[in-house]
């Protein structure tokens, strides 16, 4: 098994804007005026060589990073109140339990607790 950062390595990166290419910005422009309450973070996951994925650590817009301490379910689910759908991950950082999903164009997002201004 290997660690990955996809969007690091393609020059392409999850974090928002001032630390991303445009199309990212322009994407998160556009999903703040439908959820306030979608986040898209930077993650480091783990592939197997079976081609299954396990996100490790996730980076917060603000560049602060939390690792991944476990993962407690993973399926296909839409977040009703964020917005989007995608392979759910449910997981356990610092004890609290977080939603995390990857969308099937690539990005990843969580459910903020309280809307962005």
């Amino acid at each position: 098994m290997g660690v990955y950062d996809y969007h690091h390595d393609s020059g392409h990166s999850d974090r928002p804007a001032g630390h991303s290419d445009a199309p990212l910005a322009e994407n998160e422009q556009e999903s703040l005026a439908v959820s306030p309450y979608k986040a898209y973070v930077e993650v480091i996951a783990d592939f197997s060589s079976d081609g299954r994925m396990k996100p490790l650590r996730l980076i917060w817009e603000d560049g602060h990073k939390y690792d991944i301490d476990s993962i407690l379910r993973v399926d296909r689910c839409a977040s009703l109140k964020a917005g989007g759908a995608g392979i759910r991950y449910v997981c356990r950082i610092l004890g609290q339990r977080v939603e995390l999903y990857y969308e099937e164009n690539g990005f990843w997002f969580v459910t903020r607790k309280t809307p962005r201004a």
